[in-house]
């Protein structure tokens, strides 16, 4: 790979806690597959998407459909035997590379542009082998990894939930999965890593223990929101996802698109979907991607439309819609 940035997004996992036969990552959240939200963000910030790996295992075909026509890599994990093995296993495509590398997870709509790029100018002002950010919580956190700091306020090492003790357990400051690693310096350490742990897995957080027991300098940088280290384990996580996406493209309609939205709780708008000014959105009222309402246009309530053109001035009634141009009334 070429350039100073490259990535690896860890998309692997088995997904159990979805219930689900399809992989979590290509979940739709608001019609786009969650995957594709951290690769378009990504981009955003300035990683292409050439030089970003995307670690599958037996959803690899799943991943590929839902990526399809961006320029990504891919690399295989299996059987899965934990994150600093699903990194390991993009060894072919990284294992030379000289530059930064990006390592995250792809189940992850939460991660910004903003706070990647954030990441990357704090490692590049100060570099290290590993700048990774973290996540305050006002409130006890989820059960993911604890940043455990030295005395001085360095950090010593990140402790996952089920082998953390229960003074750990009490620290607020959690671990979000978004690293930025000197490769040259951090690649030749991730085989120390063991599974000595109580799933027997290959935890990519214990690198952080490892870079300060041999004396290197680990930064964390506290995430602007600590939503970003949520991710989607679960369906219920997905909606609460989803339920605050909704409202903030809502919001965007409406102070920066002139769209009134009558009831903002029951109406969703989901991407890649375009309303003119002066539409008033009814409730009860979904808008599936590939829609295209113009100006002035009266939609529900209690209407349904997807992959659909609504001419300026149009008028969809209640209990009406549309799907691929189909009228439903």
């Amino acid at each position: 790979m070429k350039g100073s940035i490259a990535a690896v997004v860890l998309a692997a996992g088995q997904s159990r806690r979805m219930r689900s036969r399809r992989s979590k990552v290509v979940h739709p959240l608001l019609g786009r597959p969650l995957i594709l939200w951290l690769l378009e963000n990504m981009a955003a910030a300035g990683i292409p998407a050439e030089n970003t790996v995307l670690v599958c295992g037996e959803n690899l075909e799943e991943v590929q459909e839902a990526v399809s026509g961006r320029p990504v890599r891919y690399a295989v994990q299996s059987p899965p035997m934990g994150t600093a093995h699903a990194l390991l296993s993009a060894a072919d495509q990284v294992a030379d590379f000289s530059g930064e590398l990006l390592v995250t997870v792809g189940d992850n709509p939460w991660i910004t542009a903003g706070e990647i790029r954030r990441l990357c100018e704090s490692h590049s002002a100060d570099p290290v082998p590993c700048t990774f950010l973290s996540a305050l919580f006002p409130h006890t956190p989820p059960p993911y990894g604890r940043v455990v700091r030295t005395p001085g306020g360095g950090v010593a090492a990140v402790v996952e939930e089920l082998d953390a003790t229960p003074d750990q357990l009490k620290l607020r400051e959690v671990n979000s999965s978004i690293y930025l690693f000197h490769t040259p310096t951090v690649w030749p350490l991730l085989s120390r890593i063991t599974n000595r742990n109580r799933k027997n897995e290959y935890y990519l957080t214990d690198i952080i223990e490892i870079l300060h027991d041999q004396s290197h300098r680990v930064h964390a940088l506290c995430a602007q929101d600590y939503r970003v280290a949520l991710g989607i384990n679960n369906r219920w996580d997905l909606q609460a996802a989803e339920r605050e996406f909704n409202l903030r493209k809502l919001r965007r309609l409406a102070e920066e698109g002139g769209v009134t939205v009558m009831d903002p709780g029951s109406t969703t708008v989901e991407c890649d979907v375009s309303i003119g000014e002066d539409t008033v959105l009814f409730p009860c009222t979904y808008i599936g991607a590939g829609t295209r309402i113009g100006r002035d246009c009266r939609i529900g309530p209690f209407a349904y439309l997807r992959n659909d053109t609504i001419p300026d001035g149009g008028v969809v009634p209640p209990c009406g819609g549309a799907v691929n141009g189909s009228r439903t009334e």
